[in-house]
């Protein structure tokens, strides 16, 4: 048993449900948004009182965010684009975005930042990654290196996105208590992560595509409504959110299931298409403060 609490609920009581598959050494290419080795992780814990999953032995990562980079992740900007703007025309069903201030945490190369300011929104973002940032930078976006609490970044914010973060941190319920402080108070969040309770992570087990090194927390519905209370905020929506890939991107990973030796090559054409993908293993809560 390790040393420490459940990141969410604070019980004591956590048990090893999975064994660590770590290599030998790990470093910053591990940490890539673009990983395909599925199936390798730390050591995960279960929380016997919320069923939260984390890897306790496993939370010193800041450092290979800030030294990660990712050509892979460019490579599949359009179709990233995509993605982002789905998200953003499923806000705007509810909330008005032209005008708005919109802070993406975790917003590497700008994707998401991009896409708001086409639709009139005044956004900005915050992310470790140097070459990231880098790259939001020479297009022009207004995305700072860094991770929240940030002299850099000052609320209120009308709009506060986690898009695929919450997983990555040891601390998520702290994350999410400085995604309240910057927001305002009529504002909302917008979290993403994968749902561990889907059905497509107790099919594909051990192997599911959202087990991996970088992944240190597993959230079900359950255990995120949690961490976000705890927070003192409420969860006022939940959806299935779709994805947007490249089909060589898809191609690849799907072949990363076989031997090495059975991977047929990739058609190069297959990166003209983008292909639409909703698995429903991924969630999306909105979120409100808690003001009372």
């Amino acid at each position: 048993m390790p040393d420490g609490q459940c990141w969410i609920c604070e019980s004591r009581h956590l048990t090893l449900a999975r064994t660590s598959t770590l290599p030998d050494r790990v470093d910053a290419t591990a940490f890539r948004i673009t990983d395909s080795d599925y199936g390798r992780t730390a050591a995960i814990y279960r929380c016997a009182q919320c069923g939260f999953l984390q890897c306790s032995d496993f939370t010193d990562v800041l450092q290979y965010y800030a030294e990660m980079d990712d050509a892979g992740y460019e490579e599949t900007r359009e179709a990233r684009g995509l993605q982002a703007r789905k998200l953003l025309q499923s806000i705007a069903a509810t909330r008005q975005l032209a005008g708005q201030r919109l802070l993406d945490v975790g917003a590497g190369s700008g994707i998401l930042v991009e896409e708001a300011v086409r639709l009139g929104c005044l956004a900005e973002g915050i992310e470790p990654s140097a070459t990231l940032q880098q790259t939001a930078a020479a297009r022009g976006l207004p995305v700072r290196r860094g991770v929240l609490p940030s002299e850099d970044v000052t609320g209120p914010f009308d709009i506060v996105t986690l898009i695929d973060v919450i997983e990555h941190v040891p601390n998520p319920v702290e994350l999410l208590d400085r995604m309240r402080e910057v927001m305002a108070d009529d504002g909302i969040g917008i979290i993403v992560t994968p749902d561990v309770g889907s059905i497509a992570a107790r099919l594909m087990r051990r192997k599911w595509w959202h087990f991996r090194i970088a992944h240190i927390g597993y959230f079900n519905r359950s255990s995120l409504e949690t961490a976000v209370r705890a927070a003192r905020m409420h969860p006022v929506g939940f959806e299935r959110p779709s994805w947007f890939f490249p089909a060589n991107y898809l191609a690849e990973r799907l072949f990363s299931y076989l031997p090495r030796i059975l991977r047929p090559p990739v058609p190069s054409l297959l990166g003209e298409i983008t292909v639409p993908l909703n698995l429903f293993d991924s969630m999306m809560a909105t979120v409100t403060k808690d003001t009372a």
